[in-house]
């Protein structure tokens, strides 16, 4: 459905900034949001009866990895996009210095989602890095990949998408040497200095030590992949925040799930979100290749293992919609449902019944809710979700 004016009536309207859900119409025209209030009047336009349904900002992905063609791990953002429910994503340093350009000219300039980048500090980016794909190479292989004045050169070629800087802090992808990985942390930094970014850290499996990444952390600089089961995650053997995680906190900066396919464990998440209530800041994906068709499957299913875990309703859509839209600082356009804001809007339905979900070791958790997306709206037009129900598709057709 392609129309100018669009009136969503009888819905859920969570505006994305973790208030509490408001029984309001929406009317979108001309790819913006033209109007909220109650008992709006239908004019010559479109109505969608969204009854039973959350009305939501678009979801926003802050970890994705969509450079498809390239290398191991990307996917095509069809596939963690609109038919997701997820209108604007993040690819977080699948492309380096080396591979941005053609990123830019050949995915960004042509996906229906609006994607922004994180530059990997590593020149060849995350093409690499598999242990069942031989030989096991990653980004900081070689410490020279982690290259500076390319990296900024870039960031000023480009300076719409790219947002900010990445690094993977991994021992296996810096060749098991502790030099390499020091390399691309210290670069990261200076390389997001020189242009005013915040940067994106994975630190898993790493020789840096915990404290001495969380400490080097700025305000606006995020820390990704929170809840891994490796032993230098930021929690101790209790499941209680470090004390350098809270401070980091205290500073401003980002914590978020980054779930993959080896980053998101219950074990680690439960005591930490139940017994001492360190909740993410943005809840996301990392998806990719290898955990598309699970664990992770889609942003409203790792939104949904938060549900599962106490995370109230309005908050899980803020770690999903405005949270992330802030962490990429364009949250004056995206992430919220405000008069004048750019009109990307998903309906979602909270099922009943009883559901799996599944971490990155195979553990299970029984569930009675999860969200599915419906139909979604990007800039004023509208598109079925591709895991809808057929009978809530249908629902949303012109009344």
């Amino acid at each position: 459905m392609n129309h100018a004016s669009t009136l969503v009536r009888n819905g859920r309207v969570f505006d994305g900034l973790g208030n509490a859900p408001q029984q309001v119409d929406l009317r979108i025209r001309d790819g913006q949001i033209s109007e909220i209030g109650p008992d709006l009047r239908a004019t010559d336009e479109t109505v969608i009866d969204a009854t039973g349904l959350i009305v939501s900002p678009g979801l926003i992905d802050l970890h994705t990895h969509v450079f498809s063609g390239v290398g191991l791990y990307s996917v095509d953002p069809v596939d963690a996009g609109l038919r997701t429910g997820v209108t604007s994503m993040l690819d977080t340093g699948t492309a380096g210095s080396l591979t941005y350009p053609n990123f830019d000219r050949f995915i960004l300039s042509r996906a229906d989602e609006e994607i922004f980048a994180l530059l990997n500090i590593s020149m060849i980016g995350a093409i690499q890095g598999h242990p069942e794909f031989p030989p096991f190479m990653g980004d900081l292989n070689d410490g020279r990949h982690a290259h500076v004045p390319s990296a900024v050169a870039c960031v000023e070629r480009f300076p719409q998408r790219i947002v900010g800087m990445k690094v993977r802090l991994t021992s296996g992808l810096a060749n098991f040497e502790e030099k390499n990985e020091w390399a691309g942390f210290h670069g990261v930094f200076e390389a997001a200095d020189q242009t005013g970014r915040p940067c994106m850290i994975h630190h898993a499996a790493s020789r840096i030590p915990t404290n001495t990444v969380l400490q080097a952390l700025r305000a606006g600089d995020t820390y990704t992949h929170l809840y891994n089961p490796h032993p230098d995650h930021p929690f101790d053997e209790r499941g209680a925040p470090l004390e350098a995680l809270l401070e980091a906190r205290d500073r401003g900066v980002i914590f978020d799930v980054g779930h993959g396919v080896g980053a998101f464990v219950w074990r680690v998440a439960e005591p930490a979100c139940r017994e001492f209530e360190f909740w993410p800041d943005t809840i996301s994906t990392d998806i990719h290749q290898f955990n598309l068709h699970g664990p992770v499957v889609d942003l409203p299913t790792t939104m949904t293992k938060f549900l599962y875990l106490g995370m109230p309703l309005e908050q899980v859509i803020r770690a999903s919609t405005s949270a992330p839209a802030a962490a990429m600082r364009v949250q004056d356009r995206i992430g919220t449902l405000a008069v004048g804001r750019q009109a990307d809007v998903v309906l979602l339905k909270l099922e009943e019944g009883r559901f799996t979900l599944t971490d990155t070791e195979g553990q299970t958790r029984i569930t009675n809710q999860k969200l599915v997306p419906v139909s979604v709206c990007k800039q004023g037009h509208w598109v079925p979700c591709g895991r809808a129900r057929e009978e809530y598709v249908h629902d949303c057709g012109a009344r």
